[in-house]
């Protein structure tokens, strides 16, 4: 049997993020991924970074990284404004990429990225690492065998104490309490419907002197009497949980943007 290759990471961004992600990678048993080179903006904050994880090579700016030859995947973890532009470096360079959460500021910088990874015959993926927990995949499966029947409502809270944060608060760094953990609300109605929303409808948006958004309330009509209830929240700490009721019952999957999840089946209309 031929022996399985590495693949070979490169890190975008020396930053806090990108450590948890190398940490992570290395935690994973009998693991081939290897991180073989860092970069930033900040050439010496990119040496630590090497230095600290034993990483072999580290750039001064992004362009190096995407002509390393020896980089099979980038892992993208700047902050909000500058994902576009790293990720539209990296994929014209012909890197497979994985970008952390937002991939763009917008919708139309998206279609492009992935119009672009589609011409060059890359991998583009948006880091939404929920989707990898095993709860979602024991979800996956309830829903799939109809435990609860058919999904009329999925009802969210989702709220940590985040509106100092600059990432958050912070206009000109892409702030915004919906598109940093807002997105974890959305991707559970997607992930249960399988469709997107017909309607959206927002309340209670609440907006801090820069005019960005810290608390937000809003509901998505998915048709046919399907609907997503979602309380997001810089301002407080939540329970962090979901409710998702179906027409036999409800699945309660506490902390939806946590690894340590469990789920909970009550069956509100059969019996055991």
């Amino acid at each position: 049997m031929q022996s399985q290759t590495n693949l070979n990471w490169g890190i975008a961004a020396a930053g806090r993020i990108t450590q948890d992600f190398v940490t992570a990678l290395g935690t994973v048993e009998k693991s081939r991924h290897v991180v073989v080179a860092v970069a930033d903006v900040d050439g010496q904050r990119a040496q630590e970074f090497a230095q600290r994880n034993q990483i072999p090579r580290h750039y001064d700016g992004f362009d190096a990284l995407a002509l390393d030859r020896e980089v099979d995947v980038v892992y993208v973890g700047t902050l909000n404004p500058f994902h576009y532009a790293v990720v539209h470096l990296m994929l014209a360079r012909g890197k497979n990429v994985l970008c952390e959460t937002p991939m763009c500021l917008g919708l139309e910088q998206a279609k492009e990225l992935y119009s672009l990874a589609e011409q060059r015959g890359v991998f583009l993926m948006e880091g939404m690492w929920s989707r990898f927990f095993p709860s979602y995949e024991r979800l996956r499966e309830l829903l799939n065998n109809d435990v609860v029947g058919e999904v009329t409502q999925v009802k969210i809270q989702h709220g940590f104490r985040l509106a100092q944060m600059e990432r958050v608060c912070n206009r000109s760094l892409g702030g915004s309490i919906l598109m940093d953990i807002g997105i974890y609300a959305l991707q559970l109605g997607q992930f249960v419907f399988g469709v997107s929303p017909v309607k959206i409808l927002p309340s209670g948006t609440q907006l801090n002197k820069d005019r960005v958004d810290v608390q937000g309330e809003f509901m998505l009509d998915y048709g046919d009497g399907r609907r997503l209830l979602a309380l997001v929240t810089g301002l407080e700490n939540l329970e962090n949980d979901a409710v998702i009721t179906g027409t036999k019952g409800e699945i309660k999957p506490y902390f939806v943007n946590l690894p340590a999840v469990e789920l909970l089946v009550l069956y509100s209309s059969e019996p055991h």
